[in-house]
């Protein structure tokens, strides 16, 4: 049987559900055993394939404990960790509802793929990887979606395409290179190969340098971590936004105001990282009403209790130190009663928080506290606070 086939049919869910079963009770890893008897089975492709099937079971799984899976889609394990939450596909899809044809480029695991294809007509998707290909082609069809064609080939294909798409949805490849910031030119395929149409999606690191002449950025939240920005193409977004997709919220900003400085405050606010990636801090700030400690550091400072909010952490400061003293950190905590779960955060300091952690000693079931170290100015303050329930 061909690797095609075989990721089209139903057994292979049932053998990889099996293997699953078997790492799961070997503690997530595969033993000597279970390879060889993946090796030892009677189906020549999976006994030729041993270490694919076993990939495909680790990642299956992976995507499983993420939240990732679909009832009987399979992954590998390049594919769990890359793969849009299927919430977040969901989302994806909307601004091409009842387009005619969607091209999509770099098909992954099919999640966004599958979302575009119940909201239109047809969808063409990309993927040069075959493995990936079959698997994702094997998802689809096992889920009964028979509007999508799976094209085997690298984006754009050496022969001409003449299909007319009026809609695009890109995630490109993005190539591992120094620093955390790519260009356009770091992804595969480049940005500038992408066709225009009426609606074009382009999924992007957030923190990439990327030309965004011409598109509207989103900024993607999704729990408490900004998972991607979307170049955007499409009169459903016409500013900058930020949206938190599980809590169906959205911001722009709607000032250029900066908010003010001030020394300290009974309350410090620490904005949604997807607000932080959006790189507008200072407006939501001064829309909200909150302050700041440093106009370069995103943790916010208001007098008053600040109303619960997803868009923010909030804290109650208990005392304020300047500059970082493990001593003094340490006669904090032991005053303070706290135990070994307090919870230790910075911005704009080079150290590692846990190295600090280790450093010091905690009261036996004490209740947890928060401690923040943060730049101010050319020094540093530390900040002794506790945790205010949030949304």
């Amino acid at each position: 049987m061909k690797r095609p086939a075989f990721f089209a049919g139903d057994e292979v869910v049932q053998l990889i559900n099996r293997i699953m079963n078997e790492l799961k009770g070997a503690g997530g890893g595969p033993t000597p055993s279970l390879i060889e008897s993946v090796r030892r089975s009677h189906d020549p492709f999976v006994a030729a394939s041993s270490s694919l099937i076993i990939d495909v079971a680790l990642g299956t799984l992976r995507a499983e404990r993420l939240g990732k899976r679909r009832d009987g889609w399979l992954f590998t394990d390049r594919m769990a960790e890359q793969c849009t939450h299927p919430l977040i596909a969901e989302y994806h899809a909307k601004p091409f509802t009842g387009l005619q044809h969607v091209l999509e480029i770099c098909t992954g695991a099919g999640l966004d793929t599958a979302a575009i294809a119940a909201v239109v007509g047809k969808v063409t998707t990309y993927e040069e990887d075959e493995v990936i290909a079959d698997i994702a082609d094997g998802n689809l069809l096992r889920a009964g979606i028979n509007n999508v064609e799976v094209v085997r080939s690298a984006w754009p294909p050496s022969d001409a395409v003449n299909n007319t798409y009026d809609g695009v949805w890109a995630d490109p490849s993005r190539r591992t290179v120094r620093g955390r910031q790519r260009s356009g030119a770091s992804y595969e395929p480049s940005l500038s190969s992408i066709p225009s149409a009426p609606v074009v999606g382009i999924k992007v690191g957030p923190g990439d340098d990327v030309d965004t002449t011409g598109y509207v950025s989103e900024f993607v939240g999704f729990g408490k971590e900004c998972r991607e920005r979307i170049l955007w193409r499409s009169s459903h977004i016409t500013v900058d936004t930020v949206t938190l997709v599980d809590r169906q919220s959205t911001w722009q900003a709607n000032t250029d105001l900066d908010p003010f400085v001030v020394p300290s405050a009974e309350y410090l606010i620490e904005p949604h990282n997807a607000i932080i990636a959006s790189g507008r801090v200072g407006a939501f700030f001064a829309e909200i009403g909150a302050a700041v400690f440093d106009p370069h550091i995103a943790y916010g400072a208001m007098n008053e209790e600040p109303p619960p909010s997803p868009w923010y952490e909030r804290y109650r400061v208990l005392k304020i130190d300047q500059g970082v003293s493990v001593r003094r950190i340490q006669e904090s905590i032991r005053e303070l009663g706290w135990g070994s779960t307090t919870i230790f955060k910075k911005r704009g300091w080079d150290n590692d928080p846990e190295d600090l952690r280790r450093a010091l000693s905690f009261a036996s079931g004490g209740p947890p506290g928060v401690v923040i170290v943060m730049r101010v100015g050319s020094g540093h303050q530390t900040v002794y606070a506790t945790s205010v329930a949030s949304l």
